[in-house]
């Protein structure tokens, strides 16, 4: 299965307006990027049968541009782990999907650095520095908490915009 890590997009910074974090909206910036960024994913050739997302509000806004720009069929589905940083939920959230072909995360950093470190090699130490709007694909096994993925490739959002307006996908770093 390819499983498909992406952070939220570009969201309104905290203060008078949105002084709790889960009522933070993408900003119009983190909106307009996530409509360009999914039509590089598209150019990547990402195929998604699922989409699971945090329930915070700018988690839910960028599930829901990419869930009507890839056309998934699925509803998506929410998940508390995502917010809370639970990554054995991330996990069983995964498994109840493993025999579809591809399974989309939309969270938030710290969490899915350490995610993607868990699953690729086995410890949660890596950082991968994953921007707003950024993503990753690992190719995985059978899904568990421990070493069972490959990455296969790592996007900034402006390769993802890239790619949707025509770039070569060889000069981003995407690779199937």
């Amino acid at each position: 299965m390819n499983l498909y890590i992406l952070r939220h997009g570009k969201a309104e910074a905290f203060g008078p307006s949105y002084p709790r974090d889960d009522l933070r909206p993408l900003s119009m910036l983190g909106i307009r990027r996530t409509e360009r960024s999914t039509k590089g994913m598209a150019a990547a050739n990402v195929v998604v049968d699922t989409i699971i997302s945090s329930p915070l509000l700018r988690a839910r806004q960028t599930a829901e541009i990419v869930h009507q720009g890839l056309g998934v069929a699925a509803d998506i589905e929410y998940s508390d782990a995502l917010a809370t940083g639970d990554l054995n939920g991330i996990v069983n959230s995964v498994r109840a999907h493993e025999r579809t072909k591809g399974v989309m995360l939309v969270g938030h950093e710290p969490t899915l650095s350490q995610l993607i470190s868990i699953l690729a090699f086995g410890a949660p130490g890596g950082s991968f520095g994953l921007k707003p709007g950024g993503l990753c694909k690992l190719q995985t096994f059978a899904i568990a908490l421990g070493q069972c993925a490959v990455v296969r490739w790592f996007l900034t959002p402006k390769q993802l915009v890239g790619l949707g307006r025509g770039s070569r996908g060889g000069k981003h770093g995407a690779a199937a």
